[in-house]
């Protein structure tokens, strides 16, 4: 086992999951005319005119870029060659999401901060890196459990998705968990981040280590079977990233710590101050940023909020005189009239899901500026209406809510957020 999970093979391993990944979710990478998606369109985070990229032009740097990252992860598998294949997928990554916010999946995030710490970390003369950087990767895994886990003890997912996680295992054995009084269903659900939160805690101590292994390792093959089609339905790429988390907590924690590949000729080379001080930096900003979550001053899905319904959205209706100008492949989101007053919901991430086959990004910067395009894109502008809604209370689940009607309305409520086109 020792021999087995060197550095260098570690590296090897999240190169592949991240190959991986992207082919689960291959809408977002490929050119939309190839999947079909050519109806949804991308999310810059500015307006990509200003710096003269025209959209054919933008389409054709965002290809070229998902090229690169496939080339540089097997250059690392298959070579060995990491030492320069990491700062190019980083890169390559974050202009990808600039291309298109849509990308800004939490595993691309922490695709992204691995990349950088590897790029920072001193490497031997086999190019091999040093522990301290799987030390920093460890703490950044740890975290996303803390975090993920202080995100759900929270009344939106204790009264939504928690009920869900528990229903669906519970009604294969005939189970049916609305018979249980309210508050027996709370504290079922809120058991849920709890064991994420002790499974955080026991990676963090050598005696109880191999114990957080094991639990990471039924958590997540416990999301697999909920997440999954016989259960809630979710997109591949989300089973996919359970997939390399359970096989990642093996990796990173179990046994003693990662060693040198057998080839390695010496030791590290020393590192510079400049970069041992970005790659604490690094860190240092996932780990303080999710504090600023709830005030909006940080994404959701970059603070580990997952599987968490608290998160800032925007509700947005067409009138029904509208709803023949919207493309068919639109139609599969449009809600029924349920009150008959001849608005109908247009669901930003069922639309997200048949299109894209991933989940919207849960963040009301970029559902406006989603909604913004789409509302473009069909010339239904005084045919609209909608909401933004901020991140809910903790404790009561309430959110500030702003409503508009008009299109002037609906613009300024854009006026708010810092990276919309």
């Amino acid at each position: 086992m020792t021999t087995r999970r060197t550095r260098g093979r570690f590296e090897a391993f999240w190169a592949i999951a991240l190959l991986a990944l992207m082919a689960a979710t291959f809408r977002l990478w490929l050119p939309a005319g190839w999947t079909g998606a050519g109806d949804y369109p991308a999310v810059p985070m500015f307006d990509l005119a200003n710096v003269g990229l025209a959209q054919q032009a933008t389409g054709l740097i965002s290809t070229v870029i998902t090229g690169v990252i496939v080339i540089a992860c097997w250059v690392i598998v298959g070579l060995g060659r990491a030492r320069w294949a990491w700062p190019i997928i980083a890169a390559s990554l974050a202009i990808s999401v600039v291309l298109d916010q849509h990308r800004l999946q939490p595993w691309v995030y922490q695709s992204f901060l691995y990349a950088v710490l590897f790029t920072l970390a001193p490497r031997n003369e086999s190019g091999q890196a040093s522990e301290p950087a799987f030390r920093l990767i460890r703490l950044l895994t740890i975290s996303v459990y803390v975090f993920s886990a202080v995100g759900k003890f929270d009344f939106q997912f204790l009264h939504t998705v928690g009920q869900d996680f528990l229903r669906a295992p519970l009604q294969w054995v005939g189970v049916d968990v609305s018979t249980w009084p309210v508050r027996t269903r709370l504290f079922a659900a809120a058991s849920f981040p709890a064991f994420e939160l002790c499974v955080a805690f026991a990676l963090c101590w050598s005696r109880t280590r191999m114990l957080g292994v094991w639990m990471a390792t039924a958590m997540h093959l416990g999301l697999l079977t909920v997440l999954s089609p016989l259960g809630l339905g979710h997109s591949p790429g989300v089973m996919v990233w359970n997939v390399v988390m359970a096989i990642q907590a093996w990796w990173l924690f179990a046994g003693p710590a990662l060693e040198p590949d057998r080839d390695a000729e010496s030791g590290p080379r020393p590192v510079g101050w400049l970069a041992s001080w970005l790659a604490w930096a690094t860190v240092a900003v996932a780990l303080l940023m999710p504090v600023f979550e709830r005030s909006g001053y940080w994404d959701h899905w970059l603070a580990w909020a997952l599987y968490s319904p608290h998160s800032s959205r925007v509700s947005l209706q067409v009138h029904e005189s509208a709803l023949e100008r919207l493309p068919a492949a639109w139609q599969v989101a449009v809600g029924a009239d349920e009150d008959a007053d001849r608005w109908h919901d247009l669901r930003l991430g069922s639309l997200s899901l048949a299109i894209r086959g991933v989940p919207a990004v849960p963040q009301a910067r970029y559902q406006w500026a989603l909604a913004n395009q789409l509302i473009q894109q069909s010339g239904i502008e005084n045919q609209v209406r909608g909401k933004v809604q901020s991140a809910s209370d903790r404790w009561t689940g309430e959110r500030d809510e702003q409503w508009w009607t008009r299109p002037d309305e609906f613009q300024a409520a854009g006026e708010a957020y810092w990276f919309v086109p």
